[in-house]
């Protein structure tokens, strides 16, 4: 079904469905678009609240090791902020924190009192110490390998004397600060089975809730430690995301891992689903309806023509039986010629009726086929009446 370029009303309702497809075609892609910036902004809301779960967890970090700093601040500038610094109260502190040695730093560098274990070491070493006295807050150092060469970690806790910051610096053991920072990932409530991570900045692992991973070992997961030190948060490695936050106290990362699945479960489940099943099933009776909406439009057009045809042909019935009785009534006075001119134009305007009521199609050779000749020799039947037998 097509509508007629050549009428003027089949171009007005060719128009008109042209003008309802647009409209329909705008309002789907408004829809999709839609609906597609809806579950995007989704995804990127989960995304969020994945990077604020590793922002909270370096905070609650850092608040920890800021809070055992400030506790033992006074504790320190009464034991060591005289002009001379006892060896044996040292010595004690330190067992008392279960450190393998201790020491106390002023603010210039210079070593001020030390236990039998500590190493020697230029304060171009432990640069944490420097930030210590610069931030007032305790600082913790990278991994390193401590006396019979066991892992452990030093923390510079500044406190304040009449002679200026000092810093106590001890040592403590890797292994029990893993296990306390274990079990504080552990409580942490987790999203999306995600793995976490404390790693220092040489990659290595402080803490994890991954399991068979031992603290100061390599970070198993090669490509989340390569997109470590190039983004901050994102895709890496087969479809998974991380994100990460760096702790004030130290150079360490705390990072979160996720398989993207799992991160996206409330989005990529039925609710994502479900909503795009509505938007096919609307397309689907968008489509439908402009399947009938062309149907009426066409057969209004068809009618429309039928109309306009009818009133022609009636126009020309009432030419011909005119042009009739003119021929007629002057082959009656013997006007011969007139009633021939006349004949011929009535035999024009009857073709011109028989094409009106064919709908103005065109007429081929042979498209009639009759079983007989025309009965030119007999009488049309005379038509009865209407409701007579």
């Amino acid at each position: 079904m097509r509508f007629d370029s050549a009428d003027p009303a089949g171009r007005t309702l060719r128009a008109l469905f042209a003008g309802a497809v647009a409209l329909v075609v705008l309002l789907l892609g408004f829809f999709a678009y839609s609906l597609a910036h809806s579950q995007g902004q989704q995804r990127e809301d989960l995304e969020k609240r994945f990077r604020d779960r590793a922002d909270i967890s370096a905070a609650v970090t850092d608040a920890i090791f800021a809070s055992a700093g400030s506790q033992s601040q006074l504790q320190n500038a009464a034991k060591f902020g005289g002009s001379t610094i006892n060896p044996m109260t040292l010595v004690r502190t330190a067992r008392q924190s279960q450190s393998p040695y201790a020491e106390i730093i002023g603010s210039d560098g210079k070593l001020l009192a030390a236990t039998r274990r500590a190493p020697k070491r230029s304060p171009a070493a432990r640069p944490y110490v420097a930030r210590a006295v610069r931030t007032n807050r305790l600082q913790v150092s990278d991994q390193l390998r401590g006396p019979k060469g066991s892992p452990v970690f030093e923390t510079a806790t500044p406190f304040p004397t009449a002679h200026g910051t000092r810093v106590l610096l001890a040592a403590n053991d890797a292994r029990l600060l893993s296990q306390f920072l274990n079990g504080f990932l552990e409580q942490v409530p987790n999203v999306a089975a995600a793995t976490s991570y404390v790693l220092d900045s040489n990659g290595m692992v402080v803490a994890t809730t991954s399991k068979g991973v031992p603290s100061g070992s390599t970070l198993p997961d090669r490509d989340l430690a390569s997109a470590l030190t190039e983004h901050r948060s994102g895709s890496y490695g087969d479809d998974r995301y991380f994100a990460s936050a760096r702790l004030l106290s130290s150079p360490w990362v705390v990072a979160l891992s996720a398989a993207k699945d799992d991160l996206y479960a409330t989005v990529n489940g039925s609710e994502r689903t479900i909503p795009w099943l509505i938007f096919a099933a609307f397309a689907l009776v968008a489509i439908a309806g402009l399947v009938l909406l062309r149907r009426v439009l066409v057969t209004n057009a068809r009618l429309q023509r039928a109309e306009i045809s009818r009133v022609h042909a009636l126009e020309i019935n009432d030419n011909v039986v005119q042009r009739l009785v003119v021929a007629k009534l002057a082959l009656d006075r013997g006007a011969t010629e007139t009633s021939r001119e006349k004949l011929a134009e009535t035999l024009q305007e009857t073709q011109q009726l028989v094409t009106s009521m064919l709908e103005e199609k065109e007429i081929f050779p042979g498209v009639l086929r009759r079983s007989g000749a025309a009965p030119t020799d007999q009488a049309p039947a005379a038509r009865r009446p209407a409701g007579r037998r």
